[in-house]
Protein backbone atom coordinates (compact mmCIF):
# COMPACT_ATOMS: atom_id res chain seq x y z
CA UNK A 1 0.00 0.00 0.00
CA UNK A 2 1.21 3.41 -0.76
CA UNK A 3 0.97 6.49 1.41
CA UNK A 4 -2.17 7.84 -0.31
CA UNK A 5 -4.12 4.62 0.21
CA UNK A 6 -3.19 4.51 3.89
CA UNK A 7 -4.42 8.11 4.36
CA UNK A 8 -7.66 7.30 2.57
CA UNK A 9 -8.16 4.18 4.65
CA UNK A 10 -7.49 6.08 7.90
CA UNK A 11 -9.87 8.84 6.85
CA UNK A 12 -12.61 6.29 6.13
CA UNK A 13 -12.00 4.59 9.50
CA UNK A 14 -12.16 7.93 11.33
CA UNK A 15 -15.35 8.96 9.53
CA UNK A 16 -16.98 5.58 10.18
CA UNK A 17 -15.96 5.75 13.84
CA UNK A 18 -17.51 9.21 14.18
CA UNK A 19 -20.71 8.03 12.46
CA UNK A 20 -20.94 5.00 14.78
CA UNK A 21 -20.33 7.19 17.84
CA UNK A 22 -23.03 9.60 16.66
CA UNK A 23 -25.49 6.74 16.06
CA UNK A 24 -24.81 5.32 19.51
CA UNK A 25 -25.34 8.82 20.94
CA UNK A 26 -28.70 9.07 19.13
CA UNK A 27 -29.76 5.60 20.25
CA UNK A 28 -28.86 6.34 23.86
CA UNK A 29 -30.87 9.57 23.78
CA UNK A 30 -33.89 7.73 22.34
CA UNK A 31 -33.52 5.02 24.97
CA UNK A 32 -33.56 7.53 27.82
CA UNK A 33 -36.46 9.40 26.24
CA UNK A 34 -38.39 6.14 26.08
CA UNK A 35 -37.58 5.36 29.74
CA UNK A 36 -38.71 8.80 30.90
CA UNK A 37 -41.84 8.66 28.74
CA UNK A 38 -42.82 5.37 30.36
CA UNK A 39 -42.30 6.90 33.83
CA UNK A 40 -44.36 9.95 32.81
CA UNK A 41 -47.27 7.78 31.67
CA UNK A 42 -47.12 5.75 34.89
CA UNK A 43 -47.00 8.87 37.08
CA UNK A 44 -49.93 10.42 35.20
CA UNK A 45 -51.97 7.25 35.73
CA UNK A 46 -51.12 7.37 39.46
CA UNK A 47 -52.20 11.01 39.66
CA UNK A 48 -55.50 10.13 37.99
CA UNK A 49 -56.12 7.35 40.50
CA UNK A 50 -55.32 9.65 43.42
CA UNK A 51 -57.76 12.27 42.13
CA UNK A 52 -60.44 9.62 41.67
CA UNK A 53 -59.89 8.38 45.23
CA UNK A 54 -60.10 11.93 46.52
CA UNK A 55 -63.40 12.55 44.72
CA UNK A 56 -64.70 9.21 45.95
CA UNK A 57 -63.82 10.11 49.55
CA UNK A 58 -65.34 13.58 49.10
CA UNK A 59 -68.51 11.92 47.84
CA UNK A 60 -68.63 9.60 50.85
CA UNK A 61 -68.09 12.50 53.25
CA UNK A 62 -70.76 14.62 51.51
CA UNK A 63 -73.19 11.69 51.66
CA UNK A 64 -72.39 11.16 55.34
CA UNK A 65 -73.07 14.82 56.07
CA UNK A 66 -76.45 14.58 54.27
CA UNK A 67 -77.45 11.59 56.35
CA UNK A 68 -76.60 13.57 59.48
CA UNK A 69 -78.88 16.40 58.36
CA UNK A 70 -76.25 18.91 57.26
CA UNK A 71 -77.40 20.27 53.94
CA UNK A 72 -75.24 22.67 52.03
CA UNK A 73 -76.32 23.77 48.51
CA UNK A 74 -72.84 23.30 47.07
CA UNK A 75 -72.52 19.84 48.59
CA UNK A 76 -75.95 18.92 47.22
CA UNK A 77 -74.83 20.13 43.78
CA UNK A 78 -71.60 18.13 44.09
CA UNK A 79 -73.49 15.01 45.16
CA UNK A 80 -75.89 15.31 42.22
CA UNK A 81 -73.08 15.47 39.66
CA UNK A 82 -71.71 12.20 38.35
CA UNK A 83 -68.80 13.90 36.65
CA UNK A 84 -66.08 12.43 38.87
CA UNK A 85 -67.81 9.48 40.45
CA UNK A 86 -66.72 7.13 37.68
CA UNK A 87 -63.03 6.77 36.97
CA UNK A 88 -61.83 8.53 33.86
CA UNK A 89 -58.34 9.41 32.79
CA UNK A 90 -57.55 13.12 32.72
CA UNK A 91 -54.88 14.82 30.64
CA UNK A 92 -52.03 16.57 32.47
CA UNK A 93 -53.11 20.04 31.38
CA UNK A 94 -56.57 19.53 32.94
CA UNK A 95 -55.30 18.32 36.33
CA UNK A 96 -54.84 21.73 37.93
CA UNK A 97 -58.45 22.75 37.32
CA UNK A 98 -59.85 19.44 38.51
CA UNK A 99 -57.67 19.50 41.61
CA UNK A 100 -58.79 23.07 42.39
CA UNK A 101 -62.45 22.00 42.04
CA UNK A 102 -61.85 19.16 44.49
CA UNK A 103 -60.21 21.53 46.94
CA UNK A 104 -63.22 23.86 46.78
CA UNK A 105 -65.51 20.97 47.75
CA UNK A 106 -63.02 19.89 50.42
CA UNK A 107 -63.08 23.36 51.97
CA UNK A 108 -66.89 23.27 52.07
CA UNK A 109 -66.81 19.87 53.80
CA UNK A 110 -64.28 21.19 56.31
CA UNK A 111 -66.41 24.26 57.02
CA UNK A 112 -69.46 22.05 57.65
CA UNK A 113 -67.39 19.76 59.88
CA UNK A 114 -66.33 22.77 61.95
CA UNK A 115 -69.98 23.11 62.97
CA UNK A 116 -70.52 19.45 63.95
CA UNK A 117 -71.43 18.92 67.58
CA UNK A 118 -71.66 15.20 68.32
CA UNK A 119 -68.46 13.22 68.78
CA UNK A 120 -69.63 10.16 66.82
CA UNK A 121 -70.19 12.25 63.74
CA UNK A 122 -66.85 13.90 64.26
CA UNK A 123 -64.95 10.60 64.40
CA UNK A 124 -66.37 9.34 61.12
CA UNK A 125 -65.93 12.55 59.17
CA UNK A 126 -62.45 13.09 60.65
CA UNK A 127 -61.46 9.75 59.15
CA UNK A 128 -62.61 10.97 55.74
CA UNK A 129 -60.74 14.25 56.15
CA UNK A 130 -57.55 12.45 57.18
CA UNK A 131 -57.84 10.22 54.13
CA UNK A 132 -58.21 13.26 51.89
CA UNK A 133 -55.18 14.90 53.52
CA UNK A 134 -53.12 11.76 52.88
CA UNK A 135 -54.31 11.64 49.27
CA UNK A 136 -53.31 15.30 48.85
CA UNK A 137 -49.82 14.53 50.15
CA UNK A 138 -49.48 11.59 47.74
CA UNK A 139 -50.86 13.77 44.93
CA UNK A 140 -48.18 16.43 45.45
CA UNK A 141 -45.42 13.84 45.76
CA UNK A 142 -46.51 12.20 42.52
CA UNK A 143 -46.75 15.59 40.78
CA UNK A 144 -43.14 16.26 41.81
CA UNK A 145 -42.06 12.90 40.41
CA UNK A 146 -44.01 13.53 37.21
CA UNK A 147 -42.35 16.94 36.76
CA UNK A 148 -38.92 15.42 37.40
CA UNK A 149 -39.53 12.81 34.72
CA UNK A 150 -40.72 15.53 32.33
CA UNK A 151 -37.51 17.49 32.89
CA UNK A 152 -35.48 14.33 32.18
CA UNK A 153 -37.49 13.59 29.03
CA UNK A 154 -37.14 17.15 27.75
CA UNK A 155 -33.41 17.12 28.49
CA UNK A 156 -32.85 14.07 26.31
CA UNK A 157 -35.21 15.42 23.67
CA UNK A 158 -33.35 18.73 23.43
CA UNK A 159 -29.80 17.40 23.20
CA UNK A 160 -27.93 19.72 20.89
CA UNK A 161 -26.78 17.25 18.24
CA UNK A 162 -29.88 15.07 18.16
CA UNK A 163 -32.76 17.52 18.48
CA UNK A 164 -33.30 17.65 14.71
CA UNK A 165 -33.83 13.87 14.62
CA UNK A 166 -36.45 14.07 17.37
CA UNK A 167 -38.23 16.84 15.48
CA UNK A 168 -38.32 14.56 12.42
CA UNK A 169 -39.85 11.79 14.56
CA UNK A 170 -42.33 14.30 16.04
CA UNK A 171 -41.13 13.86 19.61
CA UNK A 172 -42.76 16.90 21.18
CA UNK A 173 -41.75 18.54 24.43
CA UNK A 174 -43.93 17.72 27.42
CA UNK A 175 -45.10 20.40 29.84
CA UNK A 176 -44.86 20.09 33.59
CA UNK A 177 -47.89 20.21 35.86
CA UNK A 178 -48.20 23.36 37.91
Amino acid sequence: MNQEQIRTFLLIVIILTLVVIYLVYVLISFFFMHQFKHKIVTALASINVLLYQKYETLDMSAHFLFTQGYENPKLIEFDSKNQFKNYKSVEAKELEGIYNDSEAIYMIVKSVVANLKTSDDLKTITGYLNTIDQLNIKYFETIQLYNTYVVGYNYWRNLFFTKWIKVLFKKEEIDTIK
